[in-house]
């Protein structure tokens, strides 16, 4: 196996635009208690809603209401909006990368398949 490719990979994305800004704006927001507060309340709920959406849970209602509550907030507070920003395209690409490697990972995991029966 030839791990100087994932290296390389390793690289790639620390070069990247998307990790840049997200590293860029993680560090504004860490300088801005406010701007911290509301985006680690904000990915929190998010979290919650999300896993309440997957249960089925009643509660997935309450927590898109907070999610609403909250936007206007982050709207207003410059450098949170930046960084959900950035973190929202630098998740689209780290899923992205996550999807191409995972490819082969999976491949050899098919005879697991069969178990399943």
């Amino acid at each position: 196996m030839n791990y100087d490719k994932a290296y390389d990979l390793q690289k790639a994305m620390r070069e990247s635009d998307e990790y840049k800004e997200l590293m860029e704006a993680t560090k504004e927001v860490e300088a801005n208690g406010v701007a911290k507060g509301l985006v680690e309340r904000f990915l929190v709920q998010q979290m919650q809603w999300e896993y309440a959406k997957m249960a089925e849970a009643p509660e997935a209602e309450e927590f898109a209401k907070k999610q609403e509550e909250i936007m206007p907030m982050i709207q207003a507070n410059p450098s949170a909006q930046k960084y959900l920003q950035a973190h929202v395209r630098w998740s689209q690409v780290s899923n992205d990368i996550y999807r191409i490697i995972s490819e082969p990972i999976t491949e050899g995991m098919k005879i697991l398949e069969n178990a399943k029966k």
